[in-house]
């Protein structure tokens, strides 16, 4: 039995759905079925009863789950005991202040204050350059260059939306195709932000080639730029809601063009105390 093997389980009892769980834990539905069934080759017993439509634990399922635990309790425990680095290293991608990250930051320092956080913010391009040099990376998933590389742990799912100015003949419409716009200037976030690779991609879907005027690293700046009709943009309601200014107006895509952000983690580097902890204050925090 692998200590990994009860973080598995303890995650499916908490979805209590093989997709979900396999989706938290970074694996497939059938391979997260065959990790319960050895758990239950090796007891001897059944945990989950599978004639049932619902999720449903059998009583032996229930007292393993109850020492699942508890010895990841202990384990964790240890290695808060024994292991000297305290330090999470992490690189993110700029434009996490409209999700409340720092709130969620701030909430995890009160909880393990003998945790030191490092927090680069840099552009997604340069993060991935120096990927090596961070535990963890906040980056959009289609951004990401090398997933193969890592388990991820989604954080926020955005989908796309216009950003127009009042003087825009698409104004008063309630929705809009990406490909309505084809022939605006538009007002992109700065090359290798992330942000912009995710725009662009859109608009080629779309069947058209944007044509960017300008490029900001800033939202406020984009913003204030398509207030005074220089140009339009597209972006995601959570950082237009933080970000909008007097005289423009967000328009929902009729496409469903969606961006998840992720937070990523080396599949063949183990992870210590100080990093398991955060990594599972996130999902909890999350869901």
């Amino acid at each position: 039995m692998e200590i990994q093997q009860l973080y598995y389980y303890m995650e499916l009892c908490r979805q209590k759905n093989f997709t979900e769980a396999g989706y938290s834990c970074n694996m497939t539905q059938g391979a997260l079925s065959k990790q319960i069934r050895k758990l239950e080759n090796e007891l001897g017993t059944t945990l989950i009863r599978r004639n049932t439509r619902r999720f449903e634990l059998s009583k032996e399922g229930e007292i393993f789950l109850s020492y699942a635990k508890e010895m990841t309790s202990m384990y964790e425990e240890m290695l808060k005991n024994i292991q000297k680095n305290k330090e999470i290293k992490i690189g993110c991608m700029p434009v996490l202040a409209p999700y409340h990250f720092a709130r969620m930051v701030a909430d995890f320092k009160k909880q393990y204050p003998d945790i030191k956080m490092v927090i680069d913010e840099r552009i997604a391009s340069e993060i991935q350059e120096n990927s090596d040099s961070y535990d963890f990376l906040i980056l959009r998933e289609n951004t990401m260059e090398d997933e193969k590389k890592y388990r991820f742990t989604p954080l926020y799912d955005d989908r796309l939306c216009a950003v127009i100015h009042k003087k825009h003949p698409l104004y008063g419409r309630k929705k809009i195709q990406l490909k309505e716009l084809c022939n605006d200037n538009f007002i992109f976030p700065e090359k290798g932000s992330g942000s912009y690779e995710v725009f662009s991609k859109a608009c080629e879907k779309a069947g058209f080639k944007p044509n960017i005027i300008f490029e900001f690293p800033q939202a406020n700046t984009i913003m204030s730029f398509v207030s005074e009709g220089v140009g339009i943009t597209i972006t995601f309601p959570t950082v237009y809601n933080e970000a909008k200014c007097d005289g423009i107006k967000m328009i929902p895509l009729e496409e469903e063009f969606h961006s998840m952000i992720s937070l990523f983690y080396k599949k063949n580097k183990p992870l210590d105390y100080a990093q398991k902890q955060f990594l599972n204050y996130m999902r909890e925090h999350l869901n």
